[in-house]
């Protein structure tokens, strides 16, 4: 069977996307605009400009760009005005510069869009919080609750709870999370992440965390995503650190609580990651992590019982 040709249409987004990820993003947004105007784009290459105009924003989002990630999100609205998701991501870039009646704006949309977007209803009532309609935002996220299954009911009380002590930040952090909600741009840290582990350049994968950290220093994730690139780079204490802070942002991240015992275990202190692990099969007795941990950690016990068996040291 021939290959299937490429798509011409879609072939002219490569030249604007490989410009964002080599940092350039106002020109990456620049040429895509030139392609969007110099060609009659069908309904579904249009689709694809707005989709490769997204994932330039959330680039520019990550590395601070928000200039740019609002100009590549403008251009992507003038494609395809009618996706809710483009409105509730332009309205997030326009909270992050203080931009909070163009952002209400967008989010109004959204819904008019698709009224049970659950995304944009959480942003909405963080915004009412905000700006002082406290009642109407716990009322709008109540209901959100009762009409949307909440993943971990516990961090929605408490993401509640912080709202109405007029802990934005904490509450924003906490209800996503209740919700599995993430937040645009950290796909894009995720991905990058992954293909710099996987390149074996632990050291870039943490540098690239540490930025993203200036501007989501509540994210969980991202401390976890740190201790990873840590442990992986042989700093071990440095992991240690980081992956206690994802803990304490969120007690029940039982991912955090598997690194931070490989931490210990590493560190030499197999007594302190036994108990660490012990917690989390407490609260998830399937857990995969730390269930392989435990099992590994039983066949070393083992072999250390047999006369005559020489095991080595674990790093």
């Amino acid at each position: 069977m021939n290959p299937r040709p490429l798509d011409p249409e879609a072939a002219a987004f490569d030249g604007p996307l490989q410009l964002a990820q080599e940092g350039h993003h106002g020109e990456a947004v620049a040429a895509l605009r030139r392609v969007l105007d110099g060609r009659a784009l069908h309904k579904q290459h249009r689709a694809a400009a707005a989709t490769a105009l997204s994932h330039i924003a959330r680039l520019a989002e990550a590395a601070g760009d928000l200039d740019s990630a609002e100009q590549a999100l403008d251009e992507a609205l003038r494609a395809s005005p009618d996706y809710a998701d483009l409105h509730r991501h332009k309205a997030c870039v326009l909270l992050l510069r203080h931009k909070r009646p163009e952002a209400r704006r967008a989010l109004d949309q959204a819904l008019r869009i698709n009224p049970g977007y659950v995304a944009a209803r959480l942003e909405r009532a963080l915004l009412d919080a905000r700006e002082g309609l406290l009642g109407e935002a716990l009322e709008a996220l109540r209901r959100l609750g009762q009409q949307h299954p909440v993943e971990k009911p516990r961090v929605f009380r408490q993401g509640l709870k912080s709202l109405e002590q007029a802990d934005w930040e904490e509450a924003e952090i906490l209800l996503k999370q209740a919700l599995q909600l993430s937040e645009p741009g950290m796909e894009v840290v995720v991905q990058q992440f992954q293909r710099l582990l996987s390149e074996g350049d632990a050291a870039a994968a943490a540098r690239l965390v540490r930025q993203a950290l200036r501007h989501h220093e509540g994210y969980a994730d991202l401390h976890c995503l740190l201790g990873a690139a840590e442990l992986e780079d042989g700093r071990a204490d440095e992991a240690l650190w980081s992956f206690a802070r994802a803990l304490e942002l969120h007690p029940d991240y039982h991912g955090a609580r598997v690194q931070f015992a490989r931490a210990l275990e590493s560190l030499g202190d197999l007594v302190q990651a036994g108990e660490q692990i012990a917690l989390v099969l407490q609260a998830d007795p399937g857990n995969p992590q730390a269930l392989s941990l435990q099992e590994r950690w039983s066949r070393l016990r083992s072999r250390r019982r047999r006369p005559g068996v020489e095991v080595r040291k674990v790093s």
